[in-house]
């Protein structure tokens, strides 16, 4: 087990030759990958305009970009269509489904560490806007660094969330796909990731990138979510294949 978890470097130029991995899976199942994705475009738009309706627009920038720290929870719906289209068969929502009745213990576990995390930085966010901003009665232009204190504000709790981001992503880059394939347990599974992530650090950097540049777009543009989530998942999974293959 132990030399079946020692990850193989990789360079930068993996991550492109792995999101043209991501977009052909993606081609072989739109229809229910965009269908998957819609299901947190749209939570993520009523969460948006619920934070903008009590007057606390300041705040969607973290809401919306703590999904980076809870998107392994989804990853599992994913991997499984990208394991029916490397099948043969046809992807459907069955195929979603099987893959959530599947999840071992491991990365419930993991999603309950994310979730927490994830938690940790709206809280600090919220505690950061009380003192740094307060004002209750902000539009959505407030979502804009409109004032000094406002770009203070937004600075402090990026910053935060890039600590935590960072956190999430080195212990769950390549754990998921390990733990969903049974490859390694909880423990195995994130020093693997760790591991990886740290070997191959010019790598992972721009694929920290891409994943952050996308969810600020999927932000600005929340439709564009339905294609982005399930292209960065099978990319996500194309890497996880060439670092540890077999």
């Amino acid at each position: 087990m132990q030399s079946e978890l020692r990850p193989r470097s990789i360079s930068a130029a993996s991550v492109p030759r792995a999101l043209a991995a991501g977009w052909q899976i993606f081609r072989a199942c739109t229809g229910v990958s965009m269908a998957y994705a819609a299901i947190f475009a749209v939570i993520g738009v009523m969460l948006l305009w619920g934070v903008a309706r009590i007057g606390l627009a300041p705040l969607a920038w973290s809401l919306a970009g703590g999904f980076l720290l809870v998107g392994p929870v989804v990853l599992a719906g994913f991997l499984s269509l990208s394991a029916a289209v490397r099948a043969g068969r046809k992807p459907g929502w069955g195929d979603v489904i099987h893959g959530y009745r599947q999840v071992p213990r491991g990365l419930v576990g993991l999603s309950a560490v994310c979730v927490l995390l994830y938690i940790i930085w709206l809280t600090d966010a919220g505690i950061l806007y009380s003192f740094m901003v307060g004002d209750t009665g902000a539009g959505w232009r407030m979502m804009l660094p409109v004032s000094e204190e406002l770009l203070r504000f937004q600075l402090g709790a990026w910053f935060m969330g890039s600590v935590f981001a960072l956190i999430v992503f080195c212990i769950s880059a390549y754990s998921v796909p390990l733990l969903v394939e049974r490859r390694a347990a909880l423990v195995a599974g994130v020093a693997a990731s760790v591991k990886a992530v740290f070997g191959s650090p010019v790598a992972s950097l721009v694929w920290a990138l891409v994943l952050g540049a996308a969810v600020i777009v999927a932000i600005v543009l929340p439709p564009v979510l339905t294609v982005i989530l399930p292209v960065l998942a099978f990319a996500g999974e194309a890497l996880y294949r060439e670092v540890f293959p077999g």
